[in-house]
């Protein structure tokens, strides 16, 4: 096995989204179940360290309960902060063991072996690697050393945060990695995916 960790990031189920409002609680559960298995059937195949970054202590949900997969917990009240925390935990601090850590989250059903692949691939020459999803967003981003000022001030339901994390990027200095642009699945006109 390789120094490589990919995050994979849950959603908290009681936290209402654009699923749940227009199909209810319980219905966007099961979507989100589907979501699941799939993510993690693709992240199961890839040869690293996998975290599963549970939404609050106690969270139930056996997909995961593999010898394949670790479990962590979201630390932090935002987004931001929670992914920062992620990254900052398992980038290796020692410099003679570099490791390459991705972020993904359960929401994309189009994402493949190949492209968690090509992505952990392309941080042996780019300083980060972002999946572009096609609302504005990314479905991952992967980077070899912590960048926190990625994680500051940035509002991640919005159709900029791409264009502003490229924009920072550049800012700081920093090459990048476009892999293929993904559909997540965020609302019901995105349940076409998961069939």
């Amino acid at each position: 096995m390789t120094n490589d960790v990919l995050l994979i990031f849950l959603k908290n189920p009681n936290v209402l989204t654009k699923l749940s409002q227009s199909l209810g609680k319980e219905k966007a559960q099961e979507i989100n179940e589907k979501l699941q298995t799939v993510t993690c059937s693709v992240a199961g195949k890839i040869d690293c360290k996998k975290i599963v970054f549970y939404p609050y202590e106690n969270f139930i949900d056996s997909i995961w309960n593999t010898g394949n997969f670790n479990t962590d917990i979201q630390k932090g009240i935002h987004l931001n902060e929670k992914i920062k925390n992620a990254f900052n935990s398992y980038i290796l601090q020692n410099k003679e063991d570099i490791a390459k850590v991705i972020l993904i989250n359960e929401d994309c059903p189009q994402l493949t072996q190949t492209i968690l692949e090509k992505a952990f691939e392309s941080l042996n020459k780019y300083d980060v690697c972002i999946g572009p999803e096609k609302k504005g967003g990314y479905y991952l981003i992967g980077m070899k050393e912590p960048l926190t000022f990625l994680f500051e001030n940035k509002i991640w339901s919005t159709n900029q945060l791409l264009d502003e994390t490229l924009e920072e990027l550049i800012d700081h200095g920093k090459n990048y990695f476009l892999l293929p642009e993904l559909q997540c699945v965020t609302d019901i006109y995105d349940l076409h995916l998961l069939k």
